[in-house]
C-alpha cells in the first residue's frame, strides 16, 4: 500500500512541475511577443534620442527581464526527456 501512495506522490510531484514550467514557459512566450511588436516603438521613443536617467531604467528594467529569462531557459528543458 505504501508503494501506491509513494507512487501517487511522484505523480503529483511531476505534474505540479510540469504545471509550472509550462506556465513560466507561456511566461517568456508573452514577454518576448511584446518584446517583438514593442520593438519599433522602442527603437523611436529611446534609441534615436540622448540618454537619460530615464531611458537607462527603461532599458535596465525592460532587457534585465530578457536575460533572466533567457539564462532560465535551460532549465526548462530535463523536464521534457524522456526516460522510457
Amino acid at each position: 500500500m505504501a508503494d501506491e501512495s509513494d507512487t501517487a506522490a511522484v505523480i503529483a510531484a511531476w505534474n505540479a512541475a510540469a504545471v509550472g514550467n509550462y506556465t513560466e514557459i507561456a511566461t517568456m512566450v508573452v514577454v518576448l511577443y511584446e518584446y517583438v511588436i514593442t520593438f519599433g516603438v522602442e527603437v523611436e521613443l529611446f534609441w534615436e534620442k540622448e540618454i537619460t536617467g530615464a531611458s537607462i531604467v527603461f532599458f535596465l528594467n525592460r532587457y534585465l527581464v530578457l536575460s533572466y529569462n533567457l539564462v532560465q531557459l535551460p532549465s526548462w528543458f530535463p523536464l521534457f526527456r524522456s526516460t522510457l
